[in-house]
């Protein structure tokens, strides 16, 4: 996928961003450009386009990765894995194999977090230790598993989210936005339905809307309705 997605055309890649950014299910993205760079930045580090608009963040340049996507690539590398040796909101180990000769390790604790400055540290100390010990670990153990370096949000100062400490660190979550609620544009763009009399004026209105009204179901529900009352009507 990763290497289909390096060798699609700038008009490709145009596409699929502004699909993704038209979706309105990425709140951090206005434009289709802003979509290509976050596709583009995790086509580089082998991330398919949903997960990279999903996990990946530009930040003052640089393309972070929440730590859970970091820690999925380097469990399908299919060279390389790593195992948590302890988790407490005070310290993070991990061990980091290639095949099952352990190559190294990276230790992250409350100490270090306080002389880097980690923010979150008193909300989400588990999160923000295992995020910080699998970055450095990847940086240090793994580093052909993404093309450059990579860095987990909480090392750019990036406030998380998430209320949530998980247990197991396969579903860390850093970031959780909730969606837009277009209830009212939708509620409204199907009452303005009724002022369509032809099938070409209804054709048209749609074309007019954004995609998150067009693709809405209870909108596409509306809109075969009042087709089926158009065509109804006699000659």
């Amino acid at each position: 996928m990763s290497n289909e997605i390096v060798k699609s055309s700038l008009t490709e890649i145009m596409s699929i961003g502004k699909a993704f950014a038209e979706s309105g299910m990425f709140p951090d993205i206005k434009t289709a450009a802003q979509a290509v760079v976050k596709i583009q930045a995790g086509a580089e580090m082998g991330i398919p386009p949903f997960a990279a608009m999903s996990g990946i963040h530009i930040i003052q340049g640089k393309p972070t990765v929440g730590a859970g996507l970091m820690a999925a690539n380097v469990k399908g590398s299919g060279k390389y894995d790593y195992r948590v040796v302890e988790s407490t909101e005070k310290i993070c180990s991990i061990d980091f194999y290639q095949g099952k000769e352990k190559i190294g390790n990276s230790t992250f604790t409350e100490a270090d977090a306080k002389k880097a400055g980690t923010k979150n540290l008193d909300k989400f100390p588990k999160n923000m230790l295992f995020a910080r010990a699998i970055s450095n670990g990847v940086k240090w153990y793994t580093p052909d598993v993404f093309a450059g370096p990579v860095y987990v949000p909480e090392e750019m100062d990036v406030p998380i989210q998430n209320n949530d400490a998980p247990q197991t660190t396969e579903d860390i979550q850093h970031e959780v936005i909730a969606p837009p609620d277009y209830t009212g544009e939708i509620n409204a763009a199907i009452s303005q339905l009724e002022t369509c009399s032809t099938k070409a004026e209804l054709t048209r209105f749609k074309k007019e809307l954004p995609a998150y009204i067009v693709q809405d179901a209870s909108f596409i529900a509306a809109g075969k309705a009042r087709y089926e009352v158009i065509m109804a009507q006699p000659a």
